[in-house]
């Protein structure tokens, strides 16, 4: 692949950007370019510099984006995601009424725009275990030959 997949994540107690940065090394080992942001640094539009992204986040009070997350998802109303692939992927705590809800939030917006969901949302409960991070190597891997396919289909 050519182009570099973006890994955009909001993270408050340093368990989603451990997870970014576990897939950013995950997706080296696969010979994939990434480029790491912090939701609030990331300009969206940059959105259109990849081939795919994945966006790791964590759900606030009832379900909600994380506040970070507001003006990023607020954005994608202006860009053209049209056949744009993504993955969701995100770390809370089970014990929560609405766990990891702000996943399924983005994915109905980024499915409305035209994108293309590559994998299963993936949600964490807590910090990656072993069994996570097996997961999180799985996911990885199904989005790469997601995103193959996808452009095999273009050609």
């Amino acid at each position: 692949m050519n182009k570099k997949v973006g890994i955009i994540y909001a993270s408050m107690s340093g368990r989603n950007q451990r997870v970014a940065e576990y897939l950013q090394e995950k997706f080296a080992k696969l010979d994939q370019p990434t480029e790491i942001n912090e939701v609030s640094q990331f300009d969206s539009q940059k959105l259109a510099d990849y081939d795919g992204f994945v966006f790791v986040s964590y759900t606030y009070h009832d379900g909600q984006l994380p506040d970070e997350s507001l003006d990023f998802f607020d954005d994608l109303q202006t860009i053209d995601l049209t056949g744009k692939c993504y993955a969701l992927t995100g770390s809370s705590s089970i014990k929560h009424e609405h766990f990891v809800r702000a996943l399924d939030y983005l994915d109905q917006q980024l499915n409305h725009l035209g994108a293309l969901r590559a994998t299963a949302i993936l949600k964490i409960d807590l910090d990656a275990d072993r069994a996570d991070l097996a997961r999180l190597d799985a996911f990885c891997q199904q989005f790469l030959d997601f995103m193959q396919l996808h452009q095999q289909q273009l050609v």
